[in-house]
């Protein structure tokens, strides 16, 4: 994967040699959104494609002749390139297509690359007197691309919800806010995993429902230890993790109320580090009224699962089903609920 140096100028053109080929690359920002003429040894490949994140921007490269293709990459979270932070926020990669050949290809045979990810630290978060934003150093030598945040019980005080800020990693920190003094998470930090590795997928989804409120157990039957279990809230209520959140016979869980569900993913051990298949798409919906609404995911096929990356105070939890062909199927506690909406195929 090669980086094209782009400047953070509202038009620009690019003249670089891309795996033997000679190419213009014209990036020029209209409104609010960043197009894309790409020029191949004198033919045009694609003109006026419109720029998002980890969208290939030669969508007809199956037939076109152009070799590889290329992508924008959000550096601090999961937003469309503007061109003010071109270069820096916003960069410009190129795929040979032996990189492309190891990226997902979706059931509807339609291919999406996808960034693949190594899970790179694992952080514990608490939030500071009083609540509101914070951040924690990462530690890393590269800004994160994502970020999961995994709820956990305080040990002194009633456990509360942790959500990202807007831009939730850069190249120091993770960037937080938090409901209440002292409440917790486990923050788990993915990278940009270099291409070729192993890919994991959940090893066993499993759907809990709390009998009671306070702690439960749910065995995931691996018979190790899980490298890493995801969440994803199904109902009103909350469900954090103990602490240990799992062993190699069963998950901990911790509940608010009776009848609280969710869908865990259990990832199976590995050998080296944890690496994944990134979103296919990520959207960003803000609620404008509490209860459900759905949200076009715009995927060829049906979505393997979905994690909600919160952006704000408040609660968007997916709904069952979460999703279908078409949409997402989410619900939110109030009006003005953010969320990052992570979509796997």
């Amino acid at each position: 994967m090669l980086q094209i140096p782009i400047q953070p100028v509202p038009s620009q053109l690019v003249l670089c040699v891309l795996g033997g080929q000679n190419c213009q690359i014209a990036i020029y920002q209209k409104g609010s959104r960043v197009y894309v003429d790409l020029n191949s040894n004198g033919s045009n490949m694609c003109l006026a494609a419109l720029a998002h994140n980890l969208v290939p921007l030669d969508a007809c490269n199956s037939y076109d002749g152009f070799q590889g293709n290329l992508f924008f990459i959000d550096t601090q979270g999961l937003d469309d390139p503007q061109y003010t932070g071109m270069g820096s926020r916003w960069v410009l990669v190129y795929m040979t297509p032996a990189e492309l050949a190891l990226t997902q290809i979706p059931a509807a045979g339609v291919e999406i690359p996808v960034l693949n990810m190594t899970l790179s630290a694992t952080l514990s978060a608490v939030a500071p007197a009083g609540g509101g934003n914070f951040s924690i150093a990462h530690g890393l030598s590269v800004v994160p691309v994502l970020i999961e945040i995994l709820p956990t019980v305080p040990g002194s005080v009633p456990p509360g919800p942790i959500w990202g800020q807007a831009g939730f990693a850069d190249a120091e920190n993770i960037n937080l806010a938090g409901s209440d003094t002292g409440v917790t998470a486990t923050v788990l930090v993915y990278t940009a995993a270099a291409q070729g590795l192993i890919l994991q997928a959940p090893a066993k989804t499993l759907l809990v429902t709390s009998t009671a409120p306070g702690p439960f157990s749910v065995p995931h039957t691996l018979g190790a230890v899980p490298p890493l279990v995801e969440m994803l809230s199904t109902s009103d209520g909350y469900l954090f993790f103990q602490d240990p959140a799992w062993d190699d016979t069963n998950v901990y869980l911790d509940a608010s109320d009776i009848g609280v569900t969710a869908t865990l993913n259990v990832y199976a051990p590995v050998e080296d580090a944890l690496n994944l298949a990134g979103p296919a798409t990520t959207l960003q919906p803000t609620s404008t009224v509490p209860g459900p609404f759905s949200v076009a995911h715009g995927l060829s096929a049906v979505p393997s699962r979905i994690e909600i990356l919160m952006l704000s105070d408040g609660i968007i939890r997916a709904q069952s089903p979460a999703f279908d062909t078409t949409n997402v199927y989410l619900q939110a506690s109030d009006s003005g609920c953010i969320a990052k909406i992570l979509v796997y195929v």
